[in-house]
């Protein structure tokens, strides 16, 4: 239960010295020994997925710090989860900086509220198109075959 509590409240450095000292005892268990190495491997790039979602980008060594290891080989963890797709992100290894792509997703996001507008804006037309038709009693009716007929204003007889 604490490594869970300290997972989701992104003390990562804690759950994960945490589940280190769990390891040994884990090994005993008759159904969990074959997957404690992997189960601890995907619980660490979790909580690295996890760290760099908020971030536009991250200092790496503020990261190592939060994950108790060093630049370089955190630098070697996130080039392998980014290879995979589970960050979005690039590196710089000059800098030591994570630079998370996000541009994407603002673009489509203007992009959805430019497409929401010009819906609004098409709605708003007709609603005000057809409020005027009917404030000048202009209405359509259909004619006896069930086909729409011409335009009549209201009280006209055909």
């Amino acid at each position: 239960g604490e490594a869970v509590y300290f997972f989701s409240g992104s003390r990562y450095a804690s759950c994960l010295t945490l589940l280190d000292g769990l390891k040994k005892y884990l090994q005993y268990d008759v159904y969990l020994h074959r997957h404690v190495e992997t189960l601890c491997r995907q619980i660490r790039e979790r909580a690295l997925v996890q760290y760099t979602i908020p971030f536009t980008s991250v200092v790496m060594q503020n990261m190592a710090v939060a994950f108790n290891t060093n630049v370089d080989a955190l630098e070697k963890e996130i080039a392998s989860l980014i290879a995979k797709g589970q960050i979005n992100a690039r590196v710089d290894s000059h800098n030591k900086i994570l630079y998370g792509r996000q541009a994407n997703q603002r673009n489509q996001t203007f992009q959805q509220v430019e497409k929401a507008g010009d819906e609004y804006e098409h709605n708003s037309e007709a609603i005000l198109l057809r409020a005027s038709l009917l404030q000048y009693n202009l209405v359509q009716q259909a004619s006896v075959g069930g086909k729409a007929g011409f335009m009549k204003h209201r009280g006209e007889l055909d």
